[in-house]
């Protein structure tokens, strides 16, 4: 389908869209939540929209809200995973059951703000195959802004296609072929804006303001956003390695000016005891050797998950199709 078509496609019929929305222990925000989508996106005539709870194994009522939601109105429907396997693997059992001309990611603590889909579907309209919601501003610490900008700037430099338009956090849209795309990743270590940034396709952008958690504490500590960087270099870049074969050079180049000192103090016969020296040189050699292998193993880690090919999520529960909603 060329490019003309598809924008009079989109642009002359009501947009069936899903939003797919992620949860774990976050039944104080709920029903904030459902009221913002419901001022917000149920009212628009235009859309007709579905909303897509999956939860990641909540241990409180999170389940019981979204059941609660789903007998209330039939434009909610949810999933509950066996156990909590993380946001990503979350979004992508929502993702590969969402339906929908168009699937849009959407977090309950409503950082995101919904309005913000609007603008979405008026890009995907224009043409856009994915549009990334990238933030103007963002009510958060300064570490974590630093940190994430930091992240960017080195995926875009060293992991994710030169010409992609994405962003580090998982809010976006994305046009039907799209997701047909996203559901022949396999992997384990799954990060969602990394999968859908390497699809490729036509990318726009639509700037808006982050605000502060509502309700709760976010998940998104420092580790996990070291563990997510890692996961996206290890899985997207060769960076890695190629930093390990530099390491390994200037260790060598290290060893051999070394080498040519020990030999200049042999033939001045000024040979010290020097047990420091060679102690040293231990551990600063089989520190480099552990660290290789250590890198190495992650590698081979990985490998061995996905050669195991084990289901990435597992559902335990499915709500029941609702009344018909207001």
């Amino acid at each position: 389908m060329n490019g003309f078509s598809a924008v009079s496609r989109r642009s002359q019929q009501r947009t069936s869209l899903t939003i797919v929305t992620p949860v774990f222990n976050e039944s104080a925000g709920l029903p904030a939540y459902r009221e913002a989508v419901d001022r917000t996106l149920f009212s628009r005539s235009d859309l007709d929209v579905s909303i897509l709870f999956v939860d990641d194994g909540s241990t409180d009522a999170s389940w019981q809200l979204i059941e609660q939601f789903a007998r209330d109105d039939r434009r909610m429907s949810g999933l509950r995973l066996s156990r909590n396997f993380g946001a990503h693997a979350a979004l992508a059992a929502g993702i590969e059951r969402a339906g929908g001309a168009a699937v849009a990611t959407l977090a309950c603590d409503l950082q995101d703000p919904p309005e913000t889909i609007l603008e979405f579907v008026e890009q995907w309209r224009t043409g856009a195959d994915i549009v990334w919601g990238i933030r103007r501003s963002r009510g958060e610490a300064a570490w974590r802004i630093m940190a994430s900008g930091l992240f960017f700037r080195l995926i875009r430099r060293y992991a994710m296609p030169p010409d992609s338009q994405f962003t580090t956090g998982s809010f976006l849209l994305m046009d039907r072929r799209v997701v047909e795309c996203y559901r022949q990743f396999n992997e384990h270590s799954r990060v969602t804006f990394a999968l859908v940034a390497w699809t490729g396709f036509d990318q726009a952008r639509v700037s808006y303001d982050r605000t502060s958690r509502k309700t709760g504490a976010s998940g998104w500590s420092f580790l996990r956003m070291m563990r997510t960087m890692y996961d996206t270099f290890i899985a997207f870049s060769d960076l890695p390695a190629r930093l390990i074969t530099f390491l390994g050079l200037g260790v060598w180049f290290t060893t051999l000016l070394f080498s040519v000192y020990l030999i200049i103090s042999w033939l001045a016969h000024a040979v010290l005891p020097g047990w420091t020296g060679i102690m040293l040189a231990l551990m600063v050699f089989f520190g480099l050797l552990f660290l290789i292998l250590g890198v190495f193993g992650q590698y081979l880690h990985r490998i061995y998950a996905e050669s195991t090919r084990r289901p990435i999520y597992f559902v335990a529960k499915e709500t029941p199709p609702g009344r018909d909603g207001p």
